[in-house]
């Protein structure tokens, strides 16, 4: 993903040469893989908040394509930057990274992995932004930041492949592995260790001791000098990069006799060894003796056997941190004592500049990019991107974080009327990375002086524990909170996710857990827990929990196994054995809640009535682009998100409702459906007008009745069109269809069944159609579709699109980890709240049925890599569920739906993503005013 080539074949079917080779896209496999992880953590932990950690990489491209594939395949995830992850493990679970008073230290972060090596400089800053009294009553600056790390492949394969070179072995996976098992044992004691391999032939048996790692790990650092070298250029710039930066260092300076980049190593005041292939025989020498070969010599911290999730720990220490109040304490008798020292690392998320002129949706310009080196070194810059506006428009502008930091990080920055002087506009960044401000200046807009943002909001979260822990706990202990955050260090022999619950940790235990483990056997206090993960045959497991220093314990789950449980006071797994063929083994570490058991449930397919072939998610969308891509040739002005969501609603219910004004296109859509579908008019397509004067289904089910062909035997699976659905009442005619569709029997009557089928309404939204009832549109899947634009163009004829590709079927429909959104989850909760604290009527409340299409199309949308694939935005397909299955439900007297109203419009306030969303609350405020609120006015 980080390094090699974008596109590989795969043999994909040895029986049928003319699909031999499959093409294989390196991000869409990258994603996929990073979906089956998720599916991983057990369901009760698939809802928390998700961190993924970016190991440093210098190709900015490389970056970019890894940050937006963990964005891709896991929604609402943050990416957190590993290396300053690792010094938060040393400066909160170690705590012995001290800061010397009054000095700008540099610390330097060194992090060789399995994969890649990772070096970061962190820096204590003397801006005076933050300042602490230490014992003699001297300030000293207590603010650290990092600088942007650099990586390289050179680490652990790297040093497979070179000691297989000295034996003389190839590279094949059979090798490596036995060179790294060996490899492994030899740093670890004073004797040879034999390394053996066997081929058809021979056997050989090479041995490698202490001495041969010495010689290698002294080959690695070579290899490793440059990319060190880099970052002194950095971090040399970074002390003379302005006039108010000289000044502050040129103490400093000449005291360590730096006086050029060649100089800059001596600024280092400690390195942080991190990573399993730093700790290899020779490798500190190494580095020591090439970068300080005489004087003095910084301090060196070794993150011992906790390497392998040292950076995960870290990570959930600096969140928990992070809280306010925090969630991560040091005893001091109360156990209510926090950190002092903020770590400011890089902007956590881009700055956008939001553009808006009525009656358009924002426009957004890239302010700062977290990979762009201006970052570090602030001052001013002219903004690029400004669309035209012209002399005397007033546009609205506002600055908030990227689409990445989610909904909620952008709620309630609100827009700021401008006024154009002069055009074109021209626009000033100003960025103090030390105050961690970003402020717009212009002489050609009015009023810019108020456009500004404060990134230390971004990195606070304002939630106080509902259950604080305050116990007693040993001195060298942390009390913890319980919180809603797993952290993921996604690495290529192991994978690491950690989570918090209330209890404490200590990093002497967390490292004795993760050297010598926990007997399952030594354990007492039973919890049960039920495995969703592959292989079968480890439901029912039981593990059971320590107990000590906490309320729970992890569980250590390795490719669908319990191997492991720890006291909730450690937070960590075990390094693992290489990767094989198979890949990185997956350790899942989850804190489960006692005393009370818990039963995970397997995650289940949806029940639902099947219709026609189910297919793989790969197939269908691939299938799907190949579909965008034809119609965007034949019809580039076509909604095609409107037929994503469409066939996502048809896989997902057997009842899809299509809302509009007359003349928006709701036919046309179903009939473009039908035919991407693969059916025909007549035999598998029916299209019904529905007439005003039905009472009952005879006109459909009776004696040559309109849909008598879904009683005739056939493997077709038919698609049904009812036109102008609401002009009777739809309990009048569709009672039966929707019992034999929903009860998955197919049964109209005792001896009578239908086809499998699914069915298109379209409802009309205007005075001369009765509203569905409650009940209908809850059995259904509303979409709603806008009103054409006066510019539009004519409808598309159908004729366009004889030869379009068909769809192999629908895809099949489960709950996996993607199936949750931090956005609907905030809608719910303001509505449940709502409902509950004023009194109104429970059927304000999304039911059941409505909640499983919802997580059902969150799923979908993540299994078939709808956003990777860039066919339907999930902003847009949340907006839409939101809108049209929770918000529908929004009616009937205003004194019972004013409080609902009051709290739903609070939390989307200034959410910019959800116009649908927003466009319904105005609508119900509107109709407030006559006392009655309806979806359909």
């Amino acid at each position: 993903m980080l390094h090699g080539v974008s596109k590989r074949q795969i043999l994909h079917d040895k029986n049928n040469l003319s699909t031999r080779f499959r093409d294989l896209e390196r991000e869409e496999v990258f994603r996929e893989y990073l979906r089956k992880i998720v599916e991983k953590i057990p369901l009760h932990y698939q809802n928390r908040r998700k961190y993924a950690l970016m190991p440093s990489l210098s190709d900015e491209d490389a970056r970019g394509r890894y940050k937006e594939a963990l964005e891709a395949a896991i929604p609402g995830v943050t990416v957190v930057p590993e290396p300053e992850m690792v010094g938060e493990y040393f400066r909160l679970l170690k705590q012995n990274l001290e800061l010397e008073a009054g000095k700008n230290n540099v610390i330097l972060v060194v992090d060789v992995g399995a994969s890649t090596a990772n070096m970061t400089i962190i820096l204590s800053r003397r801006d005076r932004t933050i300042v602490d009294l230490d014992a003699t009553g001297a300030q000293r600056d207590l603010r650290l930041r990092a600088l942007r790390g650099d990586s390289a492949g050179h680490a652990g394969r790297w040093v497979d492949l070179r000691l297989a070179e000295i034996l003389g072995l190839g590279g094949s996976d059979a090798a490596l592995r036995a060179i790294e098992t060996a490899k492994v044992k030899a740093s670890l004691g004073e004797d040879a260790v034999y390394v053996e391999t066997s081929s058809t032939a021979t056997v050989t048996s090479l041995s490698i001791d202490r001495a041969t790692l010495a010689s290698v790990s002294k080959e690695l650092w070579g290899e490793l000098r440059p990319l060190f070298a880099k970052l002194c250029e950095r971090l040399y710039e970074n002390q003379r990069s302005s006039k108010d930066a000289r000044q502050k260092s040129n103490e400093r300076l000449s005291e360590l006799g730096v006086s050029s980049v060649s100089d800059a190593h001596r600024l280092i005041d400690t390195i942080l060894l991190a990573g399993g292939t730093s700790l290899l025989p020779g490798f500190e020498e190494a580095m020591l003796a090439s970068l300080f070969p005489s004087g003095h010599r910084p301090a060196v911290l070794r993150v011992g056997s906790a390497f392998a999730i040292a950076a995960a720990a870290g990570g959930l220490a600096h969140i928990l941190h992070n809280y306010v109040p925090p969630r991560l304490r040091k005893p001091n008798g109360s156990g209510q004592e926090v950190f002092t020292t903020p770590l400011d690392g890089t902007l956590p998320y881009s700055l956008l500049l939001g553009v808006k002129q009525p009656p358009g949706r924002e426009y957004h310009v890239t302010l700062l990019d977290p990979n762009d080196p201006f970052v570090d070194d602030g001052g001013k810059r002219q903004i690029e991107g400004i669309p035209l506006l012209a002399k005397g428009m007033a546009p609205k502008m506002r600055v908030v974080p990227g689409l990445e930091a989610g909904v909620l990080a952008r709620q309630g920055r609100t827009f700021l009327n401008m006024r154009v002087k002069q055009s074109p506009v021209k626009m000033e960044l100003d960025w103090d990375p030390g105050r961690q401000r970003a402020t717009i200046h212009s002489d050609q807009l009015e009023a810019t002086g108020h456009l500004w943002i404060d990134v230390n909001s971004l990195r606070k979260r304002q939630e106080a524990a509902l259950d604080p822990f305050d116990e007693d706990i040993p001195a060298d202990g942390l009390a913890v909170d319980a919180a809603e955050d797993i952290v993921l260090d996604l690495g290529m022999s192991k994978i690491v996710v950690v989570t918090a619950d209330r209890g404490w940790i200590s990093a002497d235990e967390l490292e004795r857990v993760v050297r010598e483990g926990c007997p399952v056997g030594s354990l007492s206090d039973e919890v049960e827990i039920e495995q969703h993960l592959e292989p079968e045959g480890t439901e029912g497991r039981d593990v059971r929990s320590a107990g000590r220093g906490g309320d729970g314990d992890i569980v250590v789950i390795s490719d669908g196994e319990v191997v492991e449980a720890m006291p909730i006071d450690e937070i960590g797994a075990r390094e693992t054995e290489p990767a094989g063929p198979s890949g990185p083994e997956v350790l899942v570490s989850s804190l489960v809640q006692r005393p009370a058991s818990t039963t995970l449930p397997r995650a289940q397919a949806i029940s639902q009535v099947d219709w026609g072939a189910r297919v793989a998610d790969a197939e269908f969308s691939h299938a799907l682009v190949s579909l965008r891509d034809d119609v965007a040739a034949k019809e580039p002005k076509l909604q095609f998100n409107d037929i994503v969501v469409a066939l996502l609603a048809l896989a997902v219910r057997p009842v899809v409702l299509l809302a509009g004004p007359p003349g928006c296109g709701k036919s046309t859509l179903v009939r473009l459906i039908a035919r991407i579908l693969g059916k025909e008019r007549g035999k598998s397509f029916h299209e019904v007008a529905v007439q005003a004067h039905w009472g009952d289904d005879e006109a459909l089910f009776g004696k040559s009745g309109l849909l008598d062909v879904l009683f005739r035997e056939g493997e077709s699976a038919h698609l049904v069109m009812f036109d102008e659905f609401n002009l009777t009442r739809p309990e009048y005619y569709l009672s039966r269809l929707f019992h034999a569709l929903e009860s998955g029997s197919g049964a109209i009557s005792h001896d009578r069944r239908i086809a499998p089928c699914r069915v298109f309404g379209t409802l009309n939204i205007d005075d001369s159609s009765r509203p569905p009832s409650p009940k209908v549109i809850d059995r259904c899947f509303l979409m709603e579709l806008s009103q054409v634009s006066h510019t539009s163009d004519d409808p598309p004829e159908l004729s366009t699109f004889e030869s379009m590709p068909i769809l192999p079927g629908l895809p099949a429909v489960t709950l996996n980890a993607a199936s949750a959104d931090k956005t609907i989850d905030s809608v719910l909760d303001a509505l449940h709240m709502a409902v509950h604290t004023h009194e109104l009527r429970h059927d304000l409340l999304p039911s059941r049925r409505v909640l499983s299409d919802i997580k059902a199309s969150l799923s979908l949308h993540s299994s078939l890599d709808l956003q990777g694939k860039n066919l339907l935005d999930r902003n847009d397909l949340i907006d839409r569920l939101i809108a049209s299955r929770i918000l529908v439900k929004l009616a009937g007297a205003f004194d019972q739906v004013g409080p609902a109203l009051d709290a739903l419009e609070k939390v989307v306030e200034g959410v910019e993503e959800l116009p649908r969303t927003r466009r319904r609350l105005k609508l119900a405020r509107h109709q407030a005013r006559l006392g009655f609120v309806s979806p359909w006015q």
